[in-house]
Order: C-alpha cells, then sequence, then structure tokens
C-alpha cells in the first residue's frame, strides 16, 4: 500500500474557505470543530525524520446557518518560527536532533546544549478546552492557547514554571465541575512522576475575564507524587486512565533514559534516541485517589504491553474497569519515520488491541492465591493474587486486532460505564478497513 502522498507537507489556508455541501445541514446545528495534526515536514533542502516531527498545522470547520467554512493555519510556535528562519528544526523532536541556532554566540549554543530545559512546543498532538479557551499540546511542558475561529496563536503556557514538571501527557481530562487532570514528571531534580490539578480560576467562575493570562493552567498544583521504579529511567506516557473517584496510571516499560536526555543536544540526539524498550518488565497499574491524592499501595501489574491511549476507566461494584489500546512491542512507533512512510510500501507493524483490564478494591481483594478475584459477570478479565502480594492482571480482549484511536461520548460517559467506542483503522488492511462496525 503506498502512502506517501499523505505524508506530503501542507500549506495553510488562513482565510475561511466556504465550503461545498452535499445534502442540507440542519439549521439548529453550529459550533466550531478543531482539530491538529502534523504539517510540515520539508524545510527547503531539510527533512524531518518522523511523523511526529511535522510542524503542527491548525484546521478548523464552523458551522452555522446550514454552511460550513474551512481554514488552516501553522501553529506559530517558537519551534516553528526557528524552524522557518534557520531551515533545520532547532528544537530537538521525537526523530529529529536539533541544530544549532544561528542567532546564538558560540557560548549560548554550548550552554544551551549542557542544559536540556528547552523543550519543543511543537504541540501537534492534541487540542482540548478549559475554562473556554483552546490549548493545543504534545508531550513536553509547553501548551499553546489558540483563538478557535481565527487559529491565531496566542500564549504559551510553561509548566515548568505554574507547576514544577518537566513533561506532561498530551490528554488531559476534564471533569464536570471543570477541573482538570493531567501526569507529568520532573527529572531535573530526581526521577519523579506527578498528578497535576488544575481547578478553575474563581473570575472563570464569576464569568469575569482573566486579569493576567490566560485562565486554564493559572491555579495549577501538584495532587500527588508517585515514586519511579528505576533509577536512571522513567516511564514513556502518553495518556491516563480517570474515574469519578480515581486516577489510572500505568507505568510501562518503555522507558526514557535520563542520563541521555540529560546530554540529548550534547550527543546530538532525537527524543527517539532516549527510549529504551524492555519487554521482560511488568506493566504496573498505579491507582491515585483522584479527591485526595492518597496512592493506593496495591501493586496491580500485567505482562508487558505498550500504550498510547487510555479508551475510558469506571468503577462497578468494588472495581475499577480500565480499558486501554495496547501493543505486544512498540514498532509502531518506528513504523512511522518518514522513510518507511514515503520510500517504501506500507507493510504495517504489529496491531493495536483494546483491552480491559479490571483492578478489585476494598474488600474484593480479598480471596486465596491463584484463584481470579474479577466477579463482574460480563467480563473474562482476571485478577489474581500473587505470592509476592501482587495482584497480577490480565485482559480481556474487547474487539478484533487493529483499532486505534478511540473516542468517547466524552461528555456524558467519561469515568463512567459505557457501551460504545469510537475509532479507526488507522492505516491497516485488515478487519476496519473501509467498514463502521459496532
Amino acid at each position: 500500500m503506498d502512502l506517501k502522498h499523505f505524508f506530503r507537507s501542507s500549506e495553510e489556508d488562513p482565510d475561511p474557505i466556504v465550503t461545498t455541501v452535499k445534502g442540507q445541514i440542519p439549521d439548529w446545528l453550529k459550533g466550531v470543530l478543531v482539530r491538529i495534526g502534523p504539517g510540515k515536514f520539508d524545510l527547503d533542502d531539510f527533512t524531518v525524520n518522523h511523523w511526529f516531527d511535522g510542524y503542527a498545522l491548525l484546521y478548523n470547520f464552523v458551522i452555522a446557518d446550514g454552511k460550513v467554512t474551512y481554514r488552516s493555519k501553522f501553529l506559530r510556535s517558537d519551534a516553528y518560527e526557528k524552524a522557518m528562519q534557520v531551515g533545520r528544526p532547532v528544537f530537538t523532536e521525537f526523530g529529529t536532533k536539533a541544530y544549532p541556532d544561528p542567532s546564538k554566540n558560540i557560548f549560548s549554543r554550548l550552554f544551551s546544549k549542557l542544559v536540556p530545559t528547552d523543550l519543543t512546543d511543537n504541540d501537534v498532538i492534541n487540542v482540548y478546552q478549559m475554562c473556554n479557551e483552546l490549548y493545543c499540546s504534545t508531550e513536553s511542558c509547553h501548551v499553546r492557547r489558540v483563538d478557535p475561529i481565527t487559529l491565531e496563536t496566542l500564549e504559551k503556557v510553561d509548566m515548568n514554571k505554574t507547576a514544577g514538571i518537566n513533561m506532561a501527557s498530551a490528554h488531559p481530562h476534564l471533569t464536570p465541575d471543570g477541573t482538570t487532570y493531567n501526569i507529568g514528571s520532573s527529572f531535573m531534580t530526581g526521577l519523579k512522576y506527578h498528578v497535576i490539578k488544575m481547578p478553575p480560576p474563581q473570575e472563570y467562575l464569576e464569568g469575569r475575564n482573566p486579569e493576567e493570562g490566560p485562565f486554564g493552567y493559572r491555579d495549577a498544583s501538584i495532587l500527588a507524587n508517585l515514586s519511579c521504579r528505576w533509577t536512571t529511567t522513567f516511564s514513556y506516557y502518553h495518556s491516563f486512565g480517570l474515574s469519578q473517584n480515581y486516577i489510572v496510571f500505568i507505568e510501562q516499560p518503555l522507558l526514557i533514559n535520563s542520563l541521555k536526555l540529560a546530554t540529548i543536544k550534547l550527543k546530538g540526539r532525537s527524543y527517539r534516541d532516549c527510549l529504551e524498550w524492555r519487554p521482560e518488565e511488568k506493566c504496573k497499574f498505579v491507582v491515585i485517589n483522584k479527591m485526595t491524592g492518597a496512592v493506593s499501595k496495591v501493586a496491580y501489574v500485567s505482562d508487558a504491553f505498550f500504550i498510547f491511549h487510555h479508551i475510558n476507566t469506571y468503577e462497578e461494584d468494588g472495581y475499577l474497569v480500565s480499558d486501554v489500546i495496547t501493543y505486544r512491542n512498540i514498532e509502531v512507533i518506528d513504523m512511522y519515520f518518514l522513510s518507511n512512510l514515503r520510500d517504501r510500501p506500507y507493510v504495517g507493524a504489529e496491531p493495536p488491541r483494546a483491552q480491559r483490564f479490571v483492578l478489585p478494591l476494598g474488600n474484593k481483594l480479598e480471596g486465596p492465591l491463584g484463584t481470579n478475584l474479577v466477579d463482574l459477570n460480563y467480563t473474562a478479565a482476571t485478577a489474581e493474587r500473587q505470592h509476592d502480594g501482587s495482584i497480577h492482571l490480565t485482559p480481556e480482549n474487547l474487539a478484533e486486532p487493529g483499532f486505534e484511536l478511540p473516542q468517547i461520548n466524552y461528555k456524558h460517559y467519561n469515568g463512567r460505564k459505557y457501551n460504545y467506542v469510537y475509532g479507526s483503522g488507522c492505516f491497516e488492511p485488515g478487519h476496519y478497513r473501509n467498514a463502521v462496525r459496532t
């Protein structure tokens, strides 16, 4: 399968374009759909290495009065602006190393190589709403606020300054009361994970405009600090689960080598060069009380898998149900190097799997060694107590392999029992090709 035309660089359309509508859009349907993704891979005579390295292109569809307009703009991040000036990435990207910034003198260049805190703000992964503000994110500590209508790039928020973290999940969770939660990590003063809580400011609740800067991240604080299992590496994470009372963080054995990360510019490495896959290690499910920040002492473990996305997490009858998309290895990461997507036929990788894990809580943890502690009648997932006191989790497969990019009816069912999940077969020519399935 030839996919190279899907991975070419795009141009922006900054002025609204009136689209052609087939059929009729009802008058009551009004709103704005905003999406983001990699849009520019080629910089004059240079091409970035990985799909994740493409510079972020925002686009929207404005729906009103039976009409739809479209526009797109590149996110004016510092990473984008510098790359346009220099013709090379000046910030380290996922698969592409950083090149020297010619605007800095030799002493400034040397200093920047020794202090790896200037992480990319190429927020290419996600767009989400907080306090009626729209933000773009990647997996660094930098997020950008944007205007959802004009797509203008607004303030940059540095979570290292607001919450003391160096990296963060690209997929925060918003709760009905307006509070946002995220998972972050810090590596400059020891390896730790953090749960960040961001309640809406009082001005927002009272309907007033912000006195200084955007609302969303103003009152960010650390709800919980989580220890790391390793001394020189920490787990890569892209998302996490959230139920009505708990947060589920999966410490998976795709590890970031902090020693390599600290010398990432000095040694000319990309972010991918700092990752290590250790399939002999277990996945650890860490459960945090969303209200108090208390971390469960129960060691929930499973055989190794790699994960990008959580589907949903909910509680029922003394159990915590965690639905996720898993991979048996990390082939998918390297599959998205542009050399694999542009220069040769697409051959695919180990397919993703929608799986359900069930974690017993409270008195549901009681039971003899080696027996299944899960008595929910609709799942084949199991949880068994081990001799070392840990609870070993075995998942149930929820669907045929090949399902990714999951989305639920988030407003009504995030953190609650649900029936439907929507997703994509990506580029796999298998069960989900050209299909709508339930």
